[in-house]
């Protein structure tokens, strides 16, 4: 469903206006395939237990979709794959304008073992990007990109795209008034320091990639909310199972979901999950100490599917009650 067929931006959600566009620049075909007692080297028996179009972008769609929150993507894709995304997202009544690249979509694979509890992930590089296309997209933000919007870069930067040209489209949006979201790797987090985004979503090792300091303990994520809040108005950092941070206007929150181990079945997406929960708490009016918790209980609830940014209402509500949210101190410092 083309995006300006939605004027302007109407989803397919009963057509209403987007209030988040995710941009995916490098999707996937994501497959997840289950392998009791996993070997390296050794010829194995698995099951797949999903296939489905994805990609960080278009799983955070999925999430914010799933909250109510009416959202739209739009990127590029391998030409042979475009009608597979379209229809499956338009399926899940996901309005996409998706720009077809010459080449192939890449294909991830996530090997779970039931037994270890251990994924084995493998990610493919994906295609490249000409210049006609990126001119393409380039026009298609500055259209769709308005101060009532937010829009959100998820997913690593494909061939063709550098720094210089990512940063390009981030300002495009920004110049429209648009609030603007990065969830990468650590080195283009760094790049776009300087504009002062709206939100980054970096786990433990991208933070250290982004700060150029190894950054590990609670104490040294604390001394580097002082750094982060001079670069970009919020950052949420995820630390996986011990749960994770959202520093920024004055919030210095941890948070923390206890589950049992059992229930975890893929983490995959899960960090997605995380920042559509974060996004949906702000755009239905939840401050942001209640956003947070919001996201860490979607999140939570994406762990317990087999199936990738899959969460269920009864889970959500489940989770929440058991967050456990503090403000935290620290002391400022000018560098980690």
């Amino acid at each position: 469903m083309p995006l300006e067929s939605l004027s302007p931006y109407n989803t397919a959600m009963g057509k209403q206006q987007a209030q988040v566009i995710a941009v995916s620049l490098n999707p996937a075909i994501d497959r997840g395939i289950e392998v009791p007692n996993f070997a390296i080297g050794a010829h194995q028996v698995g099951r797949q237990i999903f296939r489905r179009a994805a990609g960080k972008a278009v799983n955070l769609a999925r999430v914010l979709n799933l909250l109510k929150v009416p959202t739209a993507v739009t990127g590029f894709i391998g030409r042979g794959q475009q009608d597979y995304f379209e229809k499956t997202l338009s399926r899940e009544n996901l309005a996409c304008e998706l720009f077809a690249i010459e080449g192939q979509t890449r294909e991830n694979i996530t090997i779970v073992d039931p037994v270890s509890k251990i994924e084995t992930h493998i990610r493919d590089r994906g295609f490249h990007v000409d210049a006609a296309s990126l001119g393409k997209l380039r026009k298609k933000l500055g259209l769709i990109a308005r101060k009532d919007v937010v829009v959100c870069f998820s997913g690593s930067l494909p061939e063709g795209i550098g720094i210089e040209e990512f940063i390009e489209l981030l300002q495009i949006c920004q110049m429209q008034g648009a609030r603007v979201c990065v969830d990468s790797g650590g080195s283009v987090l760094r790049g776009c320091s300087p504009l002062k985004l709206f939100l980054v979503k970096p786990n433990l090792l991208e933070l250290s990639e982004m700060l150029g300091a190894e950054i590990r303990t609670c104490e040294q994520v604390l001394r580097a909310a002082d750094i982060l809040k001079e670069m970009v108005q919020y950052s949420l950092v995820t630390c996986g199972a011990e749960g994770g941070y959202i520093f920024g206007n004055g919030v210095n929150i941890r948070g923390h979901v206890p589950m049992d181990p059992a229930e975890v079945k893929n983490t995959v997406g899960c960090g997605d999950a995380m920042l559509g929960g974060f996004l949906a708490g702000l755009l239905t009016g939840r401050d942001v100490k209640d956003s947070y918790r919001y996201g860490l209980a979607v999140a939570s609830a994406a762990a317990t599917s087999l199936i990738p940014a899959e969460v269920h209402a009864e889970d959500i509500q489940r989770f929440y009650d058991q967050a456990q949210i503090e403000q935290v101190k620290h002391t400022p410092a000018k560098r980690v």
